[in-house]
């Protein structure tokens, strides 16, 4: 015979003693003893695990552009307005100085960081530090300020120019394109422009997400830690009108290796950053490799008339590249000043590479265009599949704080069900 068949003979041999039962019934009913440690790590894993797929559903469902080249029988050509007269700005927009007690690998203050940049002949080279808004202490409020918005796993980052707060959201794990749109319209809604950092560091964007993904400005093209110029024409095949900006990404901006070697040249009338945001929403720019922070070659210019289109440099003689759909060379000439090439019809874009031994210029795309205007797309939100999924999303929250709310209650109803074998006994 059993020890809980004993026990209930027991029980009913002292039916008829509600005194003998109740002891009889609390040495049955009362469980084993629970490490509150493991249940209450259990419990803590299961609401972890059950918010994180809460803020994953949370993420919008969107309908993307469909990917096609431009078209059209006009150009939009960011340089029409460039004349000898221009003044352009030497500018980086990725560097890092020390911040959050030295975690993200930073180096010196942003007056340091300003300082070495303004010494290497830049004009603007605010810091980007992760999830802060840095200033110099010559900072006015007008010049430009960065940040670099993310902290996933996959290395998904962009940076937020000209922002006005710090947007937290991110998806710590991986992430798809519904996830990415969220991340860049919130920025969007908080920053002047939204640029891409480091699209091949880690496989950050893949070319699915690149051909789909709308409302940033630009994408980083170069730096210390990613070379993206093919992903930039991935973005361009698949009609995304997005330009490409270089910068150094330096953690430590007195290292001569990091700091100097990647910069862009926006054309703006000062430096003011609402004028530098302006200019390169237009794509008035254009990226620059170089060493120490020198160049040997500039533009001066750049024209189309009807498919024709005249390009003109000033410095070091360089080897000019036509790049078109695919980053396939329709056309180069080598150790000149200037070209001029009659564009394919069937190229939606085309960019120009100039090349001498120490720098490359990558200007932005000239695009085709129905009107002779930039092209504008932007992802909408389908409403149905987010209410659905949101709706899944609170579901999962409730479900994640149960076992917390059902540690009370558990407590509670053990005390009210004590109370009457409590006044059963003292009656006794």
């Amino acid at each position: 015979m059993t020890a809980l068949a004993a026990k209930q003979r027991d029980a009913s041999a002292y039916i008829d003693d509600p005194v003998a039962a109740i002891a009889l019934d609390d040495e049955v009913s009362t469980p084993a003893p629970v490490n509150p440690w493991r249940r209450h790590l259990a419990a803590s894993g299961g609401t972890i695990s059950l918010g994180l797929a809460a803020l994953y559903l949370w993420c919008p469902v969107h309908r993307f552009p469909q990917a096609q080249p431009f078209h059209g029988a006009r150009w939009y050509n960011p340089y029409a307005a460039i004349t000898p007269t221009t003044r352009w700005r030497k500018v980086n927009l990725h560097v890092h100085g020390r911040a959050w007690s030295g975690l993200t690998n930073g180096r010196g203050s942003a007056d340091d960081v300003l300082r070495h940049y303004e010494e290497l002949g830049y004009d603007a080279a605010p810091v980007s530090n992760y999830q802060t808004i840095t200033r110099s202490s010559s900072d006015d409020g007008r010049s430009l300020t960065v940040y670099e918005q993310g902290f996933n796993l996959r290395k998904v980052h962009f940076l937020a120019v000209d922002a006005r707060r710090v947007d937290w959201l991110d998806y710590p794990l991986l992430q798809g394109r519904d996830e990415e749109q969220h991340r860049i319209d919130r920025l969007r809604a908080s920053a002047g422009l939204v640029i891409i950092a480091h699209p091949r560091l880690r496989h950050a964007v893949p070319d699915a997400d690149l051909r789909v993904l709308t409302g940033y400005t630009a994408i980083e093209i170069g730096s210390n830690a990613s070379q993206g110029e093919d992903a930039w024409n991935v973005a361009l095949d698949a009609g995304r009108p997005v330009w490409g900006v270089a910068n150094d990404d330096s953690h430590d901006a007195t290292m001569p290796n990091e700091a100097g070697g990647y910069w862009s040249m926006i054309a703006s009338p000062s430096n003011d950053g609402a004028h530098l945001v302006a200019a390169l929403v237009a794509g008035r720019a254009y990226a620059v490799f170089g060493s120490r922070g020198q160049a040997d070659v500039a533009l001066t210019s750049l024209s189309i008339v009807g498919d024709t289109m005249s390009v003109a440099f000033d410095g070091a003689p360089a080897d000019l590249q036509l790049i078109g759909p695919g980053g396939r060379v329709l056309a180069e000439t080598r150790a000149t000043s200037d070209a001029r090439w009659t564009l394919p019809c069937d190229a939606g874009w085309v960019r120009v590479i100039a090349r001498t031994p120490t720098t490359q210029l990558s200007l932005e795309p000239v695009l085709r265009s129905e009107t002779g205007a930039l092209p504008r797309l932007e992802a909408s939100i389908a409403p149905t599949a987010t209410l659905v999924r949101r709706a899944i999303a609170i579901m999962l929250v409730f479900i994640a704080i149960l076992p917390w709310m059902g540690g009370e209650v558990l407590r509670l109803s053990r005390a009210e069900s004590a109370r009457p074998r409590l006044a059963l006994r003292d009656a006794a």
